[in-house]
């Protein structure tokens, strides 16, 4: 009876067991959460449903395979660390890694496994699970993407390449080697935006991003910083002429025009170049010191490459001592103007003068203009300086009218971005009115460039000034890039001939040839045209023959004060 009864408990409890094993089944075919059995060598011995729908495997293909089966190549010693160490230590392991299905699509997975042990501790093998991340390391990957990304050209933002720098330079000190940093700036970029608005100058920065991509080398860091500035780190260079290469490669494959929506457009850059350690220690300094590198590269003609150097350092010093002081100039009252006066060689008699600014610093002293209106123009300083140029102008123009003087035309330069301002007329009228002066007393000088940009709206801020009655000039004719289809087009009173053209016109027959067709278009556009840099008599008569009895020069008179025109006024 006995026997009998342990034969029917034995039976009873395999039932069960089999009726656990079914449920554990249900329960695991059920589950949203892939559940997998691996035996003491690593072997599949059961996946669920949701594991298979996330590997895109079947029970025929995985169950006896190893258990790095579904997982991706590029992670398998990762995962395969954890594992080697979860059987030799019998522990869980954990992880991240990405399953590679059948048709080649990745998906991201977080995997856990704990040891099955039986009741002498030895290792019967492990079960575990395996949940789908890709959602989450989709947001991470946006979230990163939005940090450390430029979402115009997808190259790594500054954030990026800061770490990246330091890293590098941590690294170079440690094996004692160098790190070049090649700060590249766009040479014409505002000219593009200008002329053929910022949509196709965000092309051309997706463009250039893909043609200085083309330029780097395994382990180099290309970043854009912002605007049309981007940086280019080579962080295991032996020699400065890798640089060099570097840097003469990006300038050849710049050569070719980049097509914006069917306009062909060449662009340029300029580069400088600063070296771990010898330029800087640390990371603000060497960034510093290659963009300071950049700017010598661009002031000296663009479209080239400059090593920094402790010149340049005192240079760049020197620039921002000059755009300090610059900026409380006006407050300070250290701008003057000087006055240029214009003669008519055939009535023998001053006809009007040119003003022309100055700046007398306490500290820097007498500062040429070359100095510094460059530095006014990039920096933005010049709309307040040439508002003020304008303003004091007019001023000094109906004041010398009030006291007595004959009607005196005053010739005032607007910079290119003055000129570009979508309010400027309404400054010029503005200032008029305020000041008393008449409008056909002002003259205002442009540079031909200006007028090549952007046609049209050239064309309607001309009209608005000469609806004012304000008279308008082109200055230093024959040095840009003129062309006699637009010219025609524009509403011009006078053409000034460049002093290069003057300089030789006595002695030269190809200066004197040039001068005369100037003077001659100039009529048969109904214009007149004047002469600038006239320093000697044989000068002042070859102009006269040629047409042109409007001048001015030292030989003249130089430019005179406020005080010194009074008197030359009272004069005439």
């Amino acid at each position: 009876i006995s026997t009998v009864r342990d034969g029917t408990d034995q039976k009873l409890a395999e039932q069960s067991l089999r009726e656990s094993e079914r449920r554990y089944h249900l329960m695991a075919e059920a589950s949203p959460v892939g559940i997998f059995h691996l035996g003491p060598e690593g072997g599949y011995r059961q996946v669920n449903k949701a594991w298979r729908e996330i590997s895109g495997l079947t029970e025929s293909q995985v169950l006896g395979r190893e258990w790095d089966l579904a997982i991706h190549p590029e992670d398998r010693k990762a995962i395969s660390a954890l594992w080697q160490t979860a059987v030799s230590q019998l522990r869980a392991f954990k992880g991240e890694c990405r399953f590679k299905r059948p048709e080649g699509r990745s998906v991201w997975v977080f995997v856990q496994a704990d040891p099955i042990l039986d009741g002498q501790g030895l290792l019967e093998g492990f079960i575990g699970s395996v949940t789908d991340i890709s959602l989450r390391k989709r947001s991470e990957e946006e979230i990163r993407q939005l940090a450390y990304y430029d979402h115009l050209t997808h190259l790594p933002n500054r954030s990026f390449f800061m770490e990246q720098l330091e890293r590098a330079m941590a690294t170079a000190r440690r094996n004692n080697s160098l790190v070049a940093l090649l700060f590249c700036d766009l040479d014409n970029f505002k000219d593009v935006n200008d002329t053929l608005g910022h949509d196709r100058g965000d092309q051309l920065l997706q463009a250039l991003a893909g043609r200085l991509n083309s330029c780097i080398r395994r382990g180099d860091t290309l970043c854009r910083l912002g605007g049309d500035e981007f940086v280019l780190l080579l962080p295991t260079i032996s020699r400065d002429n890798e640089a060099a290469a570097v840097a003469g490669k990006i300038q050849e494959a710049l050569l070719p025009a980049f097509d914006l929506d069917g306009h062909q457009v060449y662009s340029r850059a300029s580069i400088g170049i600063a070296i771990h350690p010898e330029d800087g220690t640390d990371v603000q300094t060497l960034l510093k010191h290659a963009d300071t590198a950049m700017y010598v590269a661009k002031g000296e003609g663009r479209n080239r490459f400059r090593f920094f150097s402790e010149e340049m350092n005192k240079r760049s010093s020197d620039r921002l001592k000059i755009e300090s002081g610059l900026r409380q100039a006006i407050s300070k009252g250290e701008l003057s103007l000087a006055w240029q006066p214009q003669y008519d060689l055939v009535a023998e008699k001053l006809i009007g003068a040119e003003a022309l600014l100055r700046w007398t610093s306490p500290e820097l002293g007498n500062m040429p203009p070359a100095s510094f209106i460059p530095l006014a123009e990039e920096t933005g300083i010049i709309h307040e300086i040439g508002a003020w140029v304008l303003k004091t102008a007019c001023n000094q123009a109906r004041k010398w009218r009030q006291e007595g003087g004959a009607p005196l035309r005053v010739a005032v330069n607007l910079s290119a971005s003055q000129f570009k301002e979508p309010g400027i007329s309404d400054l010029v009228r503005q200032t008029l009115a305020e000041s008393g002066l008449d409008p056909t007393l002002l003259e205002l000088e442009i540079t031909e460039g200006v007028l090549m940009g952007d046609v049209d709206s050239a064309l309607a801020t001309l009209h608005a000034l000469r609806d004012d009655g304000v008279s308008l000039a082109i200055d230093d004719f024959g040095t840009g890039y003129s062309s006699l289809v637009y010219l025609k087009k524009f509403p011009i009173n006078r053409i000034k001939i460049a002093r290069d053209f003057v300089k030789d016109i006595a002695t030269n027959r190809y200066d004197a040839a040039i001068a005369g067709t100037v003077i001659n278009m100039a009529k048969s556009l109904s214009m007149r045209a004047i002469a600038e840099g006239v320093e000697s008599r044989e000068q002042a008569d070859c102009l006269l023959e040629l047409g042109c009895p409007e001048v001015q020069g030292f030989y003249f008179s130089p430019p005179l004060s406020v005080g010194e025109f009074k008197k030359k006024l009272a004069s005439a």
